[in-house]
């Protein structure tokens, strides 16, 4: 009788387990993925990986490959990603190519960097002459003592040069800050009669841009050449305009302290991974997705942006 009672108690607890499988639907093995959704998963991680790195389809060795992510770092070493990414950061700074090549030292200067595996910092503060090559059809990047990154490139400096009417470089200003640590503000228009000259930014509906806060464009142009135009339209830049400014906790001499500063500050590598999201993903980073983050500002604090977009798409997160 105590045998047949066991076995009474024990059949429930046996069948009660067969149904939670039966339910779930799992057997013994059924963690294991099949060969053939492994391969599907494959495929498309490697898709994805070479339409976002290179800008193309897979090859069919990748394609077939049991691990597309450890290809990230040979796709990260071509001249295929270098200049996708070059291309990138061009259109994020300034909005897209313009028709002449020689006018968009930023794609030059990044993909110089890239090549010369150099720290990204460089693409702001590289000491390097950017001009056009004999058929004018592209720009090469030289190295040069007086050089600072494309910020003194003549074309960049004409297409940021600005309307001030003293020819304070306001739109420099603001591009050079935006580009390293992506602060935005939206431009305001102007309303018939207002008075845009100094004194009237200096007024309280203007100065919280142009003065006060720690991005002040008033303060941080300052630093920057002033713009010129002759009797003949031609546009150059008066450097004996310069004047030191209090900004950012600092007193600045020039354009180089500036962009310097901004450098080296937190919202530097802020901003660069946020680009790096946005080149692997089309989009700014998400809340959960803080600890991959950190990993790209990690990697990126140690000079190139290359290990810093490979953390990220090594992830398994980007190929689920």
């Amino acid at each position: 009788m105590k045998r047949n009672r066991a076995l009474a108690l024990l059949l429930p607890a046996v069948i009660f387990g067969a149904s939670v499988l039966a339910l779930s639907g799992k057997s013994a093995h059924a963690d294991d993925p099949t060969a053939e959704a492994k391969a599907a998963r494959n495929a498309r991680c490697a898709t994805r990986l070479s339409v976002t790195l290179l800008g193309k389809s897979p090859a069919a060795t990748l394609l077939a490959s049991d691990n597309p992510e450890g290809n990230v770092d040979t796709m990260l070493a071509s001249a295929d990603f270098r200049d996708r990414f070059a291309s990138f950061v061009n259109a994020s700074f300034n909005g897209g190519p313009v028709t002449n090549p020689v006018n968009d030292p930023v794609y030059y200067v990044a993909r110089y960097v890239l090549e010369q595996n150099k720290p990204w910092k460089e693409l702001f503060l590289g000491a390097y002459d950017v001009r056009a090559n004999t058929a004018n059809t592209a720009l090469d990047v030289i190295p040069s003592a007086t050089g600072l990154g494309y910020f003194r490139t003549t074309a960049w400096m004409l297409r940021y040069a600005g309307n001030e009417e003293k020819g304070i470089r306001l739109s420099a200003a603001y591009h050079i800050i935006n580009n390293i640590t992506s602060f935005e503000v939206p431009a305001s228009v102007a309303k018939p009669g207002e008075d845009r000259t100094e004194a009237g930014r200096k007024a309280a509906a203007c100065e919280g841009c142009h003065y006060t806060p720690w991005f002040a464009l008033d303060k941080a142009a300052a630093v920057l050449s002033q713009k010129r135009v002759a009797a003949n339209g031609t546009v150059t830049f008066d450097a004996t305009t310069v004047t030191p400014t209090q900004l950012l906790g600092k007193t600045l001499q020039d354009d180089k302290d500036l962009v310097t500063t901004l450098v080296e500050s937190d919202a530097y590598k802020f901003a660069q991974c946020r680009l790096v999201f946005k080149f692997l993903y089309g989009r700014p980073e998400n809340q959960c997705e803080g600890p991959i983050f950190d990993k790209c500002v990690d990697e990126l604090s140690k000079g190139s942006i290359v290990p810093a977009i490979a953390v990220v798409a090594k992830d398994p997160s980007f190929c689920q």
